[in-house]
């Protein structure tokens, strides 16, 4: 049976200095995604039978690109893993608090399309 977690999502995210935009995908355990300026999240996660995910993402920012919590690259880039640990119900609220190493985010995680068996 299909995760699920399984599809495309959009991700409206807020931070100390700005906003971004991304989409996601999650498949069987794997995401992987961008945001317009062409910052990279690629991470893993797994489920319990509740539908809690547990993971961790990789968030990769070209040299010279600003973050919405309001660091900017040096030439070679950056680079920091982000925990992540959400419920399903979690889709439904306003945001999603996620703390990551340059400071907290805000996100809000819309599901555009299920991906998989529920199709």
């Amino acid at each position: 049976m299909s995760s699920p977690w399984n599809g495309i999502y959009n991700a409206y995210m807020t931070g100390a200095e700005g906003q971004g935009f991304a989409m996601l995908v999650f498949l069987d355990g794997v995401i992987a995604g961008s945001d317009a300026q062409g910052t990279l999240f690629d991470g893993t996660y797994e489920e319990d039978a509740e539908g809690m995910l547990t993971g961790v993402v990789r968030t990769t920012v070209s040299g010279g690109e600003s973050v919405i919590q309001g660091t900017t690259a040096g030439p070679a880039g950056l680079f920091y893993d982000v925990a992540i640990q959400v419920k399903l119900a979690d889709l439904a609220a306003d945001f999603i608090q996620i703390p990551t190493p340059l400071g907290p985010v805000n996100v809000k995680l819309e599901k555009i399309r299920p991906l998989g068996e529920q199709q």
